[in-house]
């Protein structure tokens, strides 16, 4: 496998120069930069329909002053973005698939 890190191969000069793409050139397992860090990271799942889908994992916490207490949510979060839109993704790493 091949994995592609800003914009070039590990083997490449070009490896530390940002690729940036629009939705309709995104591919399955691309991860993107949703530019609010530190969090800010998805994984292109799933193309369909007209739509990409991206991955992002997230946790946070919540103290609770009265309990002293920390509370840790952890979930997923999809979204999903029109092949259409004229949004630009900052793609951090690129794998091709087999």
């Amino acid at each position: 496998m091949t994995v592609t890190t800003r914009g070039g191969t590990n083997d490449s000069p070009d490896h530390l120069s940002p690729l940036v793409l629009r939705a309709s050139d995104l591919r399955l397992a691309d991860t993107v930069d949703l530019g609010f860090c530190p969090w800010g990271y998805a994984i292109v799942k799933q193309i369909k329909d007209g739509e990409v889908t991206l991955f992002r994992p997230y946790g946070t916490t919540a103290d609770f002053s009265c309990t002293s207490g920390v509370i840790c949510y952890t979930g997923i979060e999809d979204i999903r973005v029109s092949r259409d839109s004229e949004r630009k993704f900052l793609v951090i790493e690129r794998k091709d698939l087999k």
